[in-house]
């Protein structure tokens, strides 16, 4: 006989909550060491964020899930440094790969093939026929 769940929807989960999965998926798979998240941000004078990154390292790889740079600070290096940042980490976590993706409309995959990174895959059927593209490189 089924139970009844309450399946609840939350826009801005907790930090709290997520956490509490990370580390149930984590007890679950020691043997295949563990994931965390990560963030680097670049703030300027006024302290105010005008590039960041955000993903998690996840066995034995490093996911880049969201790269931002400031329209006014585009194209001065700050997003390379980003990544440089990045891979520099992962190495430090024992990853060996790096992996991202993007949106055929965002018009990033050349920023990340200059980096180093080849395209594993293109999923299409996005909004307004975009596609995301999934990339990887080693570290």
């Amino acid at each position: 006989m089924k139970s009844s769940v309450n399946i609840q929807y939350t826009a801005t989960p907790a930090s709290a909550d997520i956490d509490f999965l990370t580390q149930k998926i984590n007890q679950e798979t020691p043997e295949f060491g563990e994931a965390h998240p990560f963030a680097f941000f670049i703030r300027d004078e006024q302290n105010q964020i005008i590039a960041g990154c955000n993903g998690s390292v996840i066995f034995g790889s490093i996911y880049t899930d969201q790269l931002w740079v400031h329209p006014r600070s585009r194209k001065n290096g700050l997003g390379r440094q980003l990544m440089e940042s990045v891979h520099d980490y992962g190495r430090q976590s024992g990853c060996s790969m790096a992996t991202v993706a993007t949106m055929s409309f965002q018009g990033a995959n050349a920023f990340y093939e200059k980096l180093g990174y080849i395209s594993d895959f293109e999923r299409s059927d996005y909004t307004q026929n975009s596609s995301c593209i999934f990339l990887k490189r080693s570290l």
